[in-house]
């Protein structure tokens, strides 16, 4: 009986991890106070390091620290499996963090923003052990001043999808069929994006996923609020790691699932090739074109070909409809 005892009176382990210092301490005795032990790490890496050793039941991780920031972290805590047992909700002040999430709605049980209280925190705590995580979204979304989900609807009156452009009221210039991906050949990526605006300006929903950073592709096309993913080693909360081509095919997948009405395109497949292989590229592709078909969106991938073999150039023709802009 007593292994049974202690293991129903187990206290449950949070693990709080913050660059500041006050921060960690007076987190901790909040924590403390509500009934649960504290564990602290004083950046990203340490609290990668501790939550292999501590196994803790929830994390609460802060977004802005100059080691590895939380969008980060909690990258690195989806690919290795920790989320799937461990509980993250995220430590923020910003004004707005519902578009902040891309590629990882799944592991955020919630957020709490500071400053909070020693009330506010013992329930939202309360709410993730009693397995009621939608209370805590349901929260977070009350208190941003826009209201929007990322994949959501304004609650006002225009009701404006969010992460949508808006729509122009010309005609469509370039008709893509749904459940079809699509081979752009081109030296450089401006056919697959004027095919690109074209649809997104036209009430369908695009994500863009690039080589080039998202301040030049929205300053060139124009582009306001459609979500765009930046291919580079650099940290940040718009930006994929192109050694982690798991997370990355996971993410646009997740985008079609939710998003209805979509089009992705991809810009940058000659840098994940090198960054991985071809052979784990084509596969991702593969994934993403799959996806594609099950739900109804498009799929645009712009290729120099002249950076593929006569094979690999074959193999990524396969199931693809081709737009040859080489003479362009």
């Amino acid at each position: 009986m007593g292994p049974i005892i202690e293991e129903a009176v187990r206290i449950k382990k949070i693990l709080i991890v913050d660059d500041n210092p006050a921060v960690l301490e007076v987190v901790s005795e909040l924590v403390s106070s509500a009934g649960y032990q504290p564990i602290t790490a004083t950046g990203g890496k340490e609290c990668l390091a501790k939550v292999e050793s501590e196994k803790p039941d929830l994390i609460l991780l802060d977004i802005t620290m100059p080691d590895l920031d939380g969008w980060t972290v909690l990258r690195e805590l989806k690919q290795r499996g920790i989320t799937d047992q461990t509980k993250v909700i995220m430590l923020t002040a910003a004004a707005d963090v519902s578009t902040d999430i891309f590629g990882l709605q799944d592991v955020v049980t919630g957020y709490i923003r500071k400053p909070f209280n020693n009330k506010e925190l013992a329930d939202r705590l309360k709410a993730v052990f009693e397995e009621t995580p939608e209370v805590l979204i349901q929260e977070a979304a009350k208190e941003s001043k826009k209201k929007v989900g990322f994949f959501g609807k304004l609650r006002g009156a225009r009701q404006i999808p969010s992460g949508m452009e808006q729509p122009t009221s010309s005609a469509m210039r370039y008709e893509l069929k749904k459940g079809f991906s699509y081979l752009v050949k081109e030296k450089k990526p401006k056919k697959s994006f004027e095919i690109f605006v074209d649809q997104v300006r036209h009430n369908i929903q695009g994500l863009c996923i690039s080589r080039q950073h998202p301040e030049i592709i929205r300053k060139t096309w124009g582009l306001e609020k459609t979500p765009i993913i930046w291919l580079s080693n650099q940290v940040g909360k718009v930006y994929i790691n192109p050694t982690n081509i798991s997370i990355l095919s996971d993410t646009i997948i997740r985008f079609i699932e939710k998003s209805g009405e979509s089009i992705v395109l991809i810009d940058g497949i000659e840098f994940l090739v090198i960054s991985n292989d071809f052979n784990k590229a084509l596969r991702m592709i593969h994934h993403v074109t799959e996806a594609v078909m099950e739900y109804k969106s498009r799929l645009l991938i712009s290729i120099d070909p002249r950076a593929f073999d006569a094979r690999e150039l074959a193999l990524l023709e396969r199931n693809m409809e081709i737009i040859d802009a080489m003479e362009e």
